[in-house]
């Protein structure tokens, strides 16, 4: 079978490579277009164009409708496969592949529709995860549903390791669905019990020190690979790396105080201590979270805002 893999994201590369592995024929990388970034702005591309780029595969970047369309016109993909790709496709396009499009959602839908699955089943404590293979349709992750498969989530579980779980255990389906796809029906999502899974901001990762322990170490499990998690001292932005809970000796009252135990930068939540392996401050170089201690010279009212 003829594919394309439409995509802005890396978590699609399990997918990618299953495809390059199998006896299917990749026409296509479809991703968006290069743009502008970090402080200098440079127009650059993303992960998996670049990561195509070099393996010598095609890739198109359309801008737009129209180029999409054109693209497709001169591909011929029987079958295209989405994962992570960041746009709605528009309804007059969805019906131009022989077996359309097809999209690998990282839950069980019709829970956490959206474009942050993982992050937000983290956040929100859930036990149980998983993915959800389904055609697309004209709503937003709302088409009938080729196949489901749960996933247990671990105590330790991050965003990124549950998306290297969920991305291999997915492309695995996904090649096994594709030889059936034309006898196979898919079934109409439930009518109830969707819930939405928005994308994450910046301010999300921002932690909240009158918090409990259990939310703060969700909060990093979930956010601290992207957008990053961070807090405030002396109003400076510092963001946090390594968080766990700590049994060293302190004398941490007030929720947000910090103190150097040991080798151990502390703070103090609405419950517990947290220990932070490692800071970033804002201008510098990411450093231990005790360096950064003796550095700042704390006192017994230093606080992280």
């Amino acid at each position: 079978m003829q594919l394309s893999l439409a995509s802005s994201s890396h978590v699609s590369l399990p997918v990618l490579n299953a495809i390059l592995e199998s006896e299917h024929t990749l026409v296509s990388v479809i991703t968006n277009p290069d743009k502008a970034t970090g402080r200098g702005k440079a127009v650059v591309p993303n992960e998996l164009a670049a990561w195509a780029t070099e393996k010598g595969l095609p890739v198109a970047k359309p801008a737009d409708t129209s180029e999409l369309n054109r693209h497709l016109l001169d591909a011929q993909p029987q079958c295209i496969v989405t994962v992570a790709y960041g746009r709605i496709i528009p309804v007059e396009l969805l019906h131009g592949p022989r077996f359309g499009w097809i999209n690998l959602h990282f839950s069980l839908l019709p829970k956490l529709r959206g474009a942050a699955p993982v992050q937000w089943a983290l956040l929100n404590g859930e036990s149980h995860t998983g993915f959800t293979i389904f055609k697309l349709d004209k709503g937003m992750d709302t088409g009938p549903i080729y196949l489901q498969e749960e996933l247990a989530i671990q105590e330790d579980d991050t965003t990124n390791s549950l998306l290297e779980k969920l991305g291999h255990s997915g492309a695995r389906a996904i090649m096994e669905l594709l030889p059936i796809i034309g006898k196979t029906r898919a079934t109409p999502q439930p009518l109830t019990g969707a819930t939405l899974a928005p994308k994450i901001t910046k301010e999300q990762g921002r932690i909240a020190w009158t918090s409990s322990t259990d939310l703060i170490l969700r909060q990093s499990r979930a956010l601290e690979t992207r957008p990053g998690i961070w807090t405030t001292f002396q109003g400076e932005r510092i963001s946090l790396h390594g968080l766990h809970e700590a049994i060293s000796p302190n004398s941490l009252i007030k929720q947000g105080n910090i103190e150097l135990s040991g080798d151990e930068l502390l703070v103090r939540t609405s419950d517990s201590v947290l220990a932070i392996s490692e800071v970033t401050p804002a201008g510098k170089k990411r450093m231990k979270g005790a360096d950064f201690a003796r550095g700042a010279r704390l006192n017994s009212e230093s606080t992280f805002e």
